[in-house]
């Protein structure tokens, strides 16, 4: 059995913007190395309550089709073939790749029968170190201070934190100045006993959140830009301390 397994897919509530690659080479390539490490991935049907667990055997990138496994359960793989969309997850070395496909058909692979489809026309692909995330304190937010179009500066709440990047409330009023792809540079970060430190980041997503019961304010998906070692590992050291102190209150 696959790691795939192990692991659930990533709900659509996650931020995963930072994540996701559109370019069909991108896309090739990874299937491609899918289909050389021989990864098995899991085929999720009727929103979950199917699996089908294959393995990914030619990748035609010119093409932009891939041919996979039938799975072992002949009533699962046509419940594949009458589907117009279906959930797909690999777990490489701790690296969630997901994307959904469409129409699949069945076709022949070296002789024996296989199933294919044209690539999907998005994946999202996590790196571990990356994507584990921390909530910050409440009692003590973090903060981090932003400069805005209109020229004032204004300190914003994080609400959680990783190697990858940060999410932060944007509240109503400076949302519709805040933009996917904007970029920002020597931004101060008040990260309570870890100090100040200033980062670049890129918005990568804004979407609307209930921050506290019947209120909604806007959550900021932010992904770091060059990140030097020493701040990565100042981070990283924070971020241990937030997981020791996040399981002695837990327990």
């Amino acid at each position: 059995m696959g790691e795939s397994e192990q692991v659930s897919p990533i709900s659509d509530g996650e931020d995963i913007e930072a994540y996701r690659i559109t370019a069909p080479m991108e896309i090739g390539a990874v299937l491609r190395t899918l289909a050389q490490r021989g990864t098995f991935i899991t085929i999720y049907l009727n929103e979950g309550r199917e699996l089908i667990l294959s393995r990914i055997l030619d990748v035609d990138i010119k093409g932009k089709t891939f041919v996979f496994d039938v799975g072992g359960n002949a009533e699962s793989n046509q419940m594949l073939l009458n589907s117009a969309r279906s959930l797909v997850l690999a777990v490489p070395d701790g690296v969630k790749i997901q994307f959904a496909v469409g129409i699949v058909r069945n076709c022949q692979h070296e002789g024996g029968p296989a199933l294919s489809t044209v690539f999907p026309a998005d994946l999202i692909k996590l790196q571990r170190r990356e994507y584990y995330r921390l909530p910050t304190p409440l009692a003590r937010p973090y903060r981090c201070q932003l400069l805005f179009a209109n020229g004032t500066r204004e300190w914003l709440n994080v609400h959680d934190v990783s190697l990858g990047g940060i999410g932060a409330w944007v509240p109503n009023e400076l949302k519709s100045m805040v933009e996917r792809g904007n970029v920002y540079n020597e931004v101060p970060f008040d990260f309570g006993p870890a100090g100040i430190m200033k980062l670049n980041f890129e918005v990568r997503s804004l979407r609307q959140l209930e921050q506290r019961p019947g209120h909604f304010a806007w959550m900021m998906g932010c992904q770091f830009v060059n990140l030097p070692r020493q701040i990565e590992a100042n981070i990283q050291r924070l971020m241990s301390q937030l997981e020791a102190e996040r399981k002695a209150l837990t327990g």
